[in-house]
């Protein structure tokens, strides 16, 4: 059967998904090794990866979790330790997370894992080409942010 998108668009996205699901992978040692959950680590590795960004808002918005799990792992996190909350001095609503001393090993191992995955995914590939990946997918984004939700 032949494909009606152009350039081949459900491709990119069974891509993008497999390299989802390998990215995964790559990281779901270090959630064992720390008895973490998936959603547990990313949002570890958020915050770590992102000091800057340190709100539940942030999480959700940016690494597009549902609030809901955002807000369990966040709990989940803050029970163990490897995460404090902060109450933002010029906002009481606004609450800051941050990982702690606790959280820093898995934080680590975790970095590890996604600089290994990253240095493998990116072998081959020069500089040159993965700047014409980036301002494609950039224009892809683009185009389907000014468009509801399955282009409507």
């Amino acid at each position: 059967m032949q494909e009606n998108t152009p350039f081949g668009v459900s491709e990119l996205l069974v891509q993008a998904q497999r390299m989802k699901k390998w990215y995964e992978e790559a990281l779901h040692a270090v959630a064992v090794q720390y008895g973490l959950t998936m959603n547990e680590l990313s949002v570890l590795l958020f915050l770590a990866n992102n000091p800057a960004l340190n709100t539940a808002r942030d999480i959700v918005q940016l690494r597009a979790l549902a609030k809901s799990h955002v807000c369990m792992s966040v709990d989940a996190l803050a029970q163990r330790g490897f995460l404090a909350q902060q109450t933002d001095e010029k906002d009481k609503r606004r609450v800051r997370l941050f990982v702690t001393k606790a959280g820093q090993p898995a934080a680590r191992a975790g970095q590890a894992a996604q600089q290994a995955f990253f240095a493998r995914l990116h072998a081959g590939v020069t500089a040159e080409e993965f700047g014409v990946l980036r301002t494609v997918l950039g224009k892809m984004l683009q185009n389907a942010q000014g468009e509801d939700q399955y282009g409507v």
